[in-house]
């Protein structure tokens, strides 16, 4: 068997705030960049991007999809009537013919120019039997984000709330950008689910393509070996999730729902004797000072979770009462089972990634995420080094260190797990802090 890098959920210009130049070759140049092997297609349902797909893909002689050096899974995402994102693979083009026809009396725009994550009036379990009756696989995609998600606030606790009889049909979830598998492992009701760790990429940028992926230990990159990995079954499965470090993820932290400040807790040395009336806003936090921030914390976070707490800053400056939300981190505080994550003997290792752009733009201390110094850097590197998983993971520092001192010595406090950093929430990316 072999070792395939791949990031199974992606999307399509055919999705709302997707790259108009992303298509198969944009793709297949990032995924050299970033070491990818297997990608998912995004948006397979849409018709125009079905056609498309079905006109470039080949199979080779293990059946499996292939545009040119780069193997492909048919995949797309689904909403459900609970507002809840499913991920969705199929093993052909029939498979996606058939569970469109049969979707289509449930959805207003699966056949849309815009229907690229169709949404449809089901149930999460009957859109399950219908998937799993036609071949496909399933399960809940970024699975602890505030929006869209099975585990959001005010819904699902566990996956036989959401699926019910259904449960037996899935076999894995997706993390999303803000969890990892320590989070995740909180939870009693995923100890016999496979975890993957996909980009959900609106871009072939290579800061959002492959920014999560999973290593598959399998036979062949066909949709056969696939589900036998996830079902680890035959001796195939995951060996490998790497993700973002949560605290990059755009919803880590508990934030205000309208102006999106993220809400945090600083401990002083003076004696604040009525709790949560002492804080500072800036134009991204609310900070609470107090005595015992972890006391405080989990105070705030139960209120939270009963929808009881506003926002000061949008009280103070907008004469209004918004909700404070939780984010990804508090809201598994309030549903978990245990306090420390339990591993099943099952699951891979958690590598918690910062991409090599993030970490070029931190050393040359460039915002833009954009910036063609930025790109030109990181073309350059990926050039004459390795491909950037390796740069980031395998690579010898000190062949880094060839390269650019500042660059290896972020990397090596990455591998170290030294790196700071201040969380993302309300919809705002986390960002390392670095002093070179």
């Amino acid at each position: 068997m072999d070792i395939y890098n791949s990031d199974l959920h992606i999307h399509s210009p055919h999705s709302i705030a997707v790259s108009k130049s992303l298509n198969l070759d944009t793709m297949v140049q990032t995924c050299k960049k970033k070491g990818l092997n297997i990608l998912g297609t995004g948006d397979i349902l849409q018709p125009e991007w079905l056609k498309y797909m079905e006109s470039n893909l080949d199979k080779d002689e293990d059946a499996a999809f292939k545009y040119k050096d780069i193997y492909f899974i048919l995949q797309t995402e689904i909403e459900d009537q609970e507002s809840i994102h499913q991920v969705v693979f199929f093993p052909d083009f029939n498979s996606v013919r058939e569970i469109q026809k049969k979707l289509n009396p449930y959805s207003k725009n699966i056949l849309d120019e815009w229907g690229g994550r169709p949404r449809v009036n089901l149930s999460p379990a009957e859109l399950v039997d219908i998937v799993a009756d036609s071949g496909g696989l399933i399960g809940p995609a970024h699975a602890f984000t505030p929006f869209k998600a099975i585990f959001r606030q005010n819904k699902f606790k566990t996956l036989k709330e959401c699926y019910q009889d259904a449960i037996k049909k899935v076999t894995f979830i997706e993390l999303g950008l803000s969890a990892n598998t320590d989070l995740a492992d909180r939870l009693s009701c995923l100890k016999d689910v496979t975890f993957l760790s996909n980009s959900d990429a609106h871009s072939q940028n290579p800061r959002s393509l492959g920014r999560e992926f999973n290593k598959f230990d399998i036979d062949c990159p066909s949709f056969e070996e696939i589900q036998l990995a996830l079902e680890r079954k035959n001796n195939r499965k995951i060996t490998l999730n790497l993700g973002l470090s949560p605290m990059l993820g755009k919803y880590y932290n508990m934030f205000c729902h309208k102006c999106r400040r993220r809400v945090l807790f600083k401990k002083v040395k003076k004696k604040i004797d009525t709790i949560f009336t002492q804080y500072s806003i800036s134009e991204n936090f609310i900070i609470f000072y107090t005595n015992d921030p972890a006391k405080a914390k989990e105070n705030y976070i139960d209120q939270t979770a009963k929808d009881k707490m506003i926002c000061p800053a949008c009280q103070e400056k907008l004469k209004k009462n918004f909700k404070i939300k939780l984010g990804v981190s508090e809201r598994i505080d309030v549903i978990s089972t245990y306090d420390k994550p339990q591993h099943p003997d099952h699951r891979p290792p958690y590598i918690n990634a910062i991409p090599l752009i993030d970490i070029i733009r931190s050393v040359r201390g460039i915002k833009s995420t954009s910036s063609k110094t930025v790109l030109n850097f990181y073309d350059k590197i990926i050039k004459e080094l390795a491909p950037e998983f390796e740069i980031l993971i395998d690579t010898p520092i000190n062949q880094i260190e060839n390269f650019d001192k500042n660059l290896a010595s972020v990397i090596k406090a990455f591998r170290n797990s030294e790196i700071d950093y201040t969380p993302g929430g309300g919809g705002i990316y986390g960002q390392i802090k670095i002093d070179l």
